[in-house]
């Protein structure tokens, strides 16, 4: 695998995800125009030149990235999961608007707290088969091997998903009275369906992507978000706010989210009958090793939204953290850019792994384009996008942004070489990786906080993203060198 820097005018065979995505002021080569460039022109010509290449030429570029997007499939995925997150959030957001209109805040924060276990349990269970099901089944033929990892994969997941929930619904009452709601029947009933729905539907939309088709993955989520919103209504209008009818909402959108992925798979897809049990436990066993790495993987990067909230609480207080859970919400916007396309990258270099390369150096320039004008924006106007929420917000969290934008480009780094090592098998360095740079952010900003106030976990994030990238240099280097001491003792065997 090389990184190394490719000619910028490939050979008409190569893929379309080799070929540079022109930047705008080189739009003009994609107009057709054919004919040399004289090497002296006039400061007229020039003029003219600057002007009909200004916004003419933009509207180009951003022509030719989208018919590329359409037929290239990498590309494609990208956008479609970065689409799923943005309108995923959006309904969220209208979602726990509308229930705090409707419904009292300890019914909204009993909620809040239940769909949190939801979410523990949903990483819990499928972050290790769904990386195992990208890597495995685009190798497998459609038909019975296709078909039995599918299938086991699926039952693990499940088993784990309602064996998890049983512990919550056993132990999360016991560690608040608030959600003693739990031991009703129905609460219990509505939290386990909900939760096993909504982690299988997550399961199958790593299917979708290992398949290249995160279409199906953004139809799901959006259609599921909106039917989450209709019901909050409904349920609330037609049989009055309580918490039961919040949590009915949140489980109906669950399993109707669930039954549409299930439709798409059929038609998109495809997917034989299970197999027999003893084929399913053979190959669950045969896979232990792989989801057991892509969990560590996937711990690595997904807990750390979750745990530095709880970081800041601790060692500041319950306003320090309002300050911060906004400003790294607002700063999610960007840094959600590279995991999507990591996510996408490996998904298309499980189909393509010998061109694995030549694939991340084009999603390099891809999240560069995407990334530069946003960073540009949030160090110049980060104050003011801030103090829509308040001066407060402005005054104490502008660094705390500016420093998570800076981060943002050692992490399109780290996140875009961990697919490439998911690629290449190389699933304990890509956990070293990704679980390294988590720890070590939790650390120093663990002793940091209390010094610099919440600026402290922009500082560890950059920190860790900018030692993650030395790994990467020092790995592909090292990998480089024993590719090249390979090449002679090949040529002496051959001899």
């Amino acid at each position: 695998m090389s990184l190394a820097p490719h000619s910028a005018d490939p050979p008409r065979d190569l893929p379309i995800s080799d070929v540079d995505i022109t930047h705008p002021s080189r739009a003009p080569e994609l107009t057709g125009r054919q004919q040399a460039v004289p090497s002296r022109v006039s400061a007229d010509g020039r003029c003219r030149g600057q002007h009909h290449w200004g916004w003419k030429a933009r509207i180009d570029w951003v022509r030719a990235f989208i018919d590329q997007a359409r037929s290239d499939s990498l590309i494609r995925n990208s956008v479609f999961i970065m689409a799923t997150t943005v309108v995923s959030a959006a309904f969220g957001y209208v979602f726990w608007l509308l229930a705090a209109r409707l419904y009292s805040p300890a019914i909204v924060g009993l909620t809040a707290a239940v769909t949190s276990a939801t979410t523990i349990v949903l990483l819990l269970s499928s972050l290790g088969v769904g990386g195992m099901l990208i890597q495995s089944l685009p190798r497998q033929p459609k038909g019975t091997e296709w078909s039995a990892t599918f299938w086991a994969g699926m039952a693990t997941v499940t088993l784990f998903a309602v064996a998890l929930c049983g512990t919550g619904v056993a132990v999360l009452p016991l560690i608040s009275p608030e959600l003693m709601a739990l031991r009703g029947m129905g609460y219990a009933a509505v939290f386990a369906v909900g939760t096993v729905a909504w982690t299988v539907g997550a399961t199958l939309d790593y299917v979708y992507l290992a398949e290249r088709r995160a279409s199906d993955a953004f139809s799901r989520n959006s259609a599921a978000a909106a039917v989450k919103v209709l019901m909050l209504g409904l349920l609330a209008l037609a049989f009055g706010p309580d918490a039961l009818r919040l949590l009915g909402a949140w489980g109906v959108a669950a399993v109707f989210g669930l039954g549409l992925g299930v439709a798409l798979l059929v038609r998109h897809i495809g997917v034989a009958r299970p197999p027999r049990f003893s084929v399913l436990v053979r190959t669950a066993r045969g896979f232990r090793s792989r989801v057991t790495g892509h969990q560590l993987i996937g711990m690595g990067a997904a807990l750390l939204p979750y745990l530095l909230p709880l970081l800041v609480t601790a060692r500041l207080s319950a306003r320090d953290n309002a300050y911060f859970y906004t400003t790294w919400m607002l700063a999610g916007l960007f840094l959600v850019i590279a995991p999507a396309f990591s996510q996408s990258l490996f998904a298309e270099g499980m189909h393509r792994p010998e061109e694995v390369g030549a694939l991340a150096r084009s999603q390099f320039k891809i999240i560069g384009a995407i990334l530069v004008p946003g960073l540009v924006t949030i160090l110049v106007l980060g104050g003011t996008l801030l103090s829509a929420f308040g001066h407060a917000y402005a005054d104490h969290a502008v660094g705390l942004l500016r420093l998570a934008a800076l981060a943002s480009i050692p992490d399109a780094v780290t996140n875009v070489y961990v697919a490439v090592l998911r690629v290449e098998g190389r699933l304990t360095a890509a956990a070293s990786l990704t679980l390294g740079t988590g720890i070590g952010t939790l650390v120093i900003s663990w002793f940091l906080l209390p010094l610099i106030g919440i600026s402290a976990v922009g500082c560890a994030f950059l920190a860790m993203q900018l030692c993650g990238c030395v790994y990467v240099v020092i790995d592909w280097r090292r990998q480089r060198s024993r590719t090249q001491a390979q090449i002679p003792r090949h040529h002496q065997e051959i001899r």
